[in-house]
């Protein structure tokens, strides 16, 4: 049984009175959620109010973990996020950021855990700053971020920003491994450039179509 759920009702963002978007609705407990659209529809913003970094014009948003609903501040630390606008600090390395940030949020941050971490998307525990860092090995790295600390639903923006095909291959794999766990929601222009979905989202202006993908 799901420890985890997320919904969605109604939901519907404006700025300056012009909407973005309306209509979201759904109900997540485990799997794979792809959430498509054209550029501009909202799929990032759409994302950051799952997450909190947001709110919505109306509607509302639910998470609940082990049959609790979670405060809004308590879904800051319990939902995992990764987008292009993460940014991490230019001269420390991936594994000083990580456990900055595990640090911060209040968890322990042991080596083992954390080199296990970043091997789990292919970067290694080297002494390289993140300022020389690669497109790819950034977007890996958002990627470690977005599980660093172990979150009820993790939301991913454009996960295969600037991968090649290994690490496309690792973030398939650390999905399917959370989306056995609890709710996984992906959003991206292209199904290709998402993890295999069990749903699919797309937005539409003031309407929302959702169903199956297609094999």
């Amino acid at each position: 049984m799901a420890s985890a759920r997320i919904e969605a009702v109604d939901l519907s963002k404006s700025f300056a009175g012009v909407p973005l978007f309306g209509g979201v609705s759904f109900l997540l407990d485990r799997g794979v959620l792809a959430v498509t659209g054209p550029n501009g529809s909202g799929k990032t913003t759409l994302l950051k109010i799952l997450a909190s970094l947001m709110r919505p014009s109306t509607g509302t948003v639910r998470v609940e973990s082990e049959g609790r609903e979670l405060s809004r501040d308590e879904r800051r630390s319990r939902v995992g996020w990764s987008g292009p606008d993460l940014a991490f600090y230019p001269e420390l390395t991936a594994e000083q950021n990580l456990a900055f940030f595990r640090r911060a949020a209040g968890f322990a941050s042991e080596r083992h855990d954390l080199r296990t971490r970043l091997a789990a998307v292919g970067l290694d525990g080297s002494g390289t700053a993140v300022e020389h860092f690669s497109t790819g090995m950034r977007q890996r790295l958002r990627i470690a971020f977005s599980f660093l600390l172990d979150p009820d639903v993790v939301l991913l923006d454009e996960p295969m920003a600037g991968l090649d095909a290994d690490g496309r291959e690792a973030v398939h794999r650390a999905v399917a491994s959370a989306a056995r766990r609890g709710p996984v929601i992906a959003a991206a222009t292209d199904l290709e450039d998402l993890p295999p979905a069990d749903e699919v989202l797309e937005i539409r202006g003031r309407e929302t179509v959702s169903g199956k993908p297609k094999p």
